[in-house]
C-alpha cells in the first residue's frame, strides 16, 4: 500500500470522525434546547398554578367569623394535597367572578389553621363550604369554575341540607373541638422538634407523650371523682346522712305525738272540772 493511499485513508477516517463529532454536538445542543424549553414550560405552569386571584380571601383564626355575614364559598386545602392543587386554578378563576356574583370567595390552609380544621370537621381535602348568613352547607358537586358559578346563580344550595346545630362551626362544642385540634398539632410539632432538632429517638418521644397523657388522665380522673363524691356522696357519708335524716324525722314524729297526748289530757280533764263546779253549787 502506497503512502498516498494511506494518507487518503487517514483523511477519510478523520473526515468521518469530524462528521460524527459535529452531529453529536448538534444532538447535544438540540437536547439542551429541548430540556431548557421543558424546564421553562414547567416553571411557567407552576407559576400560573400558584397565581392567586386578587379576589380570593385568605381566612384564618382571627378573621374567619367574617363569613357569618353575607354569602361565601370557602375552600379548605393543604399544600401537599394533589387534589387541592388540581382545584386551585378553577378556584382562582371562580374567585375572579365573585364581584359579579355578589359573593365572597375564601380559602383556608389547614396546615396553618388546625383549629379551623377541627371547628369545621374537615375530614377530607379539599372541602368546600357554602355559607349564607351564618347557615353552613357542604358543597359536594362538580368542581369546575362554571359549575361553581351555576351553583350560585341558580341558588342550588337550597337543595342541600344545612349543617345541624350541634355541628355549627360557631357553637361552643365545636370551639372545644377546635382547641383539641390545636393541641394535637402542637403535640405533633413538639414531637418533630424533639426528633429532628434535639435528636431524641422516636420511641423515646412517644413514650414521653404516653407517660404525660397517663399522668394527666390520672390527675383529671382524681379531681372528677372528688367533685362527684362531694356532689353525690356515697358509702359512709351517704349512710350517715340518711341516719341523721331518719333521726330528725323520728324526733319530729315524737314531738308531734307528745303534743297530741297533752291535748288529749287537757280535753279529758276539762269536763271533770265543770262537773265538780256544779256539785259545789
Amino acid at each position: 500500500m502506497s503512502v498516498d493511499m494511506l494518507t487518503a485513508f487517514a483523511l477519510e477516517i478523520v473526515k468521518i470522525f469530524l462528521t460524527v463529532y459535529l452531529k453529536v454536538q448538534l444532538f447535544i445542543k438540540y437536547m439542551g434546547l429541548v430540556q431548557l424549553a421543558l424546564a421553562l414550560l414547567v416553571l411557567t405552569s407552576a407559576s400560573s398554578a400558584r397565581k392567586t386571584s386578587n379576589q380570593l380571601i385568605s381566612l384564618h383564626e382571627e378573621n374567619w367569623t367574617e363569613i357569618m355575614k353575607g354569602e361565601w364559598m370557602v375552600e379548605f386545602h393543604a399544600p401537599w394535597c394533589p387534589a387541592c392543587k388540581d382545584l386551585q386554578k378553577a378556584w382562582n378563576a371562580f374567585a375572579d367572578w365573585s364581584k359579579d356574583l355578589n359573593i365572597r370567595v375564601g380559602e383556608v390552609d389547614v396546615t396553618v389553621n388546625p383549629g379551623l380544621s377541627g371547628r369545621f370537621l374537615v375530614t377530607a381535602l379539599p372541602t368546600i363550604y357554602h355559607v349564607k348568613d351564618g347557615v353552613f352547607r357542604v358543597y359536594s358537586g362538580p368542581r369546575d369554575k362554571n359549575d361553581f358559578i351555576t351553583f350560585i346563580e341558580d341558588k342550588r344550595w337550597r337543595n342541600i341540607d344545612p349543617v345541624p346545630d350541634y355541628k355549627h362551626p360557631n357553637s361552643k362544642q365545636m370551639a372545644v373541638v377546635a382547641v383539641f385540634f390545636k393541641l394535637s398539632m402542637a403535640v405533633r410539632d413538639l414531637h418533630n422538634h424533639l426528633v429532628e432538632v434535639k435528636g431524641v429517638p422516636s420511641w423515646a418521644s412517644y413514650s414521653l407523650f404516653a407517660g404525660v397523657t397517663l399522668a394527666l388522665g390520672c390527675i383529671l380522673g382524681f379531681f372528677i371523682v372528688l367533685i362527684i363524691d362531694q356532689v353525690f356522696p356515697t358509702g359512709a357519708k351517704k349512710t350517715a346522712a340518711a341516719a341523721a335524716k331518719k333521726e330528725a324525722k323520728k324526733d319530729s314524729n315524737g314531738s308531734v305525738k307528745k303534743s297530741e297526748e297533752s291535748k288529749k289530757k287537757e280535753n279529758s280533764g276539762s269536763p271533770k272540772s265543770s262537773a265538780e263546779t256544779k256539785k259545789t253549787k
